[in-house]
């Protein structure tokens, strides 16, 4: 099955995971309060698997939620972060939370789900990616990419890309890409980066225009092709050395807002937000962006999961 992370409206506390089986084609719009009776909370964020339970980081209720993989039970909650967005594992006991506010990264105890540590980084801290040893991590406010020894829980490097690095994920060569969504406020562009993460060098930059504001790079099972969202769905070798020059989905007339690649069969899924108000959508494409089917989810759906 398949599911949604509907982040809700800010303050609303109507955030939600919704499920769809592909089999008989239902939807679950709203899992976790069918099973735990009660509701999530205000903004979901994101959800990961983790030593075999969903852990699930709800933004503005300050909370993540960990949850049984197959009947959807809550187990736990951890508490005591500002503003969390992301968790990515590092250990086989520990993981390390992002977060909006409190220029801090979190970090967690998996053995009793509390909160440990803290990391100091300035910023508006995103998504993460570990390698060789090492958290990468983005920040949304400003153009770097923060490097931290997992061992230490040290932040040792950094490197410059461009403004508002947002998503990344790596290759089927080991490279690591990065995204950056740019500021046009700040008129500053975003870029593609792709970065050996063994020497921290950057081996490929493909720069976007100043009015786009790309976002959700995904990767394929394979590991061979990228996708991300720039209004359209954008589809582009790891082998490339430009940006593509048309898209492989058309997002005219919708409000594309979240991305999966299916592991098994390469199809494409689109979350569309519509108008932040009424309940969002989510496309189903091939490979070659040709239409399967389209189903009604939650509120504001952002990101898609693949069980």
């Amino acid at each position: 099955g398949i599911y949604i992370v509907n982040e809700g409206n800010f303050q609303f506390g109507n955030a939600s995971i919704s499920y769809y089986n592909p089999d008989d084609k239902s939807v679950v719009e709203d899992l976790y309060k069918q099973i735990n009776n009660h509701i999530l909370g205000d903004v979901c964020q994101s959800m990961t698997l983790i030593n075999g339970w969903y852990y699930v980081v709800v933004n503005n209720s300050q909370k993540i939620e960990i949850i049984h993989p197959d009947n959807f039970e809550r187990k736990n909650t951890i508490t005591g972060i500002v503003s969390p967005r992301y968790i990515l594992q590092v250990s086989s006991s520990k993981a390390y939370v992002s977060d909006f506010k409190s220029h801090r990264v979190a970090v967690i105890n998996l053995s009793n789900n509390n909160k440990q540590s803290e990391i100091p980084i300035h910023g508006w801290t995103e998504e993460m990616y570990l390698m060789f040893g090492k958290a990468f991590i983005t920040n949304m406010k400003n153009d770097k990419l923060y490097i931290v020894n997992t061992a230490t829980d040290l932040l040792e490097d950094s490197l410059v890309l461009a403004q508002s690095p947002c998503s990344l994920v790596e290759d089927k060569n080991g490279k690591l890409w990065v995204l950056c969504q740019g500021d046009e406020s700040l008129n500053k562009a975003g870029a593609l980066f792709c970065i050996n993460p063994v020497n921290k060098t950057i081996e490929k930059r493909m720069d976007f225009n100043l009015n786009e504001a790309p976002m959700r790079l995904s990767i394929n099972n394979t590991h061979d092709t990228l996708y991300y969202l720039n209004k359209h769905v954008y589809q582009l070798s790891v082998d490339a050395s430009n940006l593509p020059s048309s898209e492989i989905i058309n997002g005219n007339s919708k409000n594309f807002y979240g991305l999966g690649i299916e592991p098994r069969n390469g199809h494409i899924f689109v979350a569309d937000a519509i108008d932040y108000i009424q309940k969002g959508k989510i496309y189903q494409y091939n490979s070659k962006g040709a239409a399967i089917s389209e189903f009604k989810v939650g509120l504001i759906p952002s990101k898609i999961y693949f069980k």
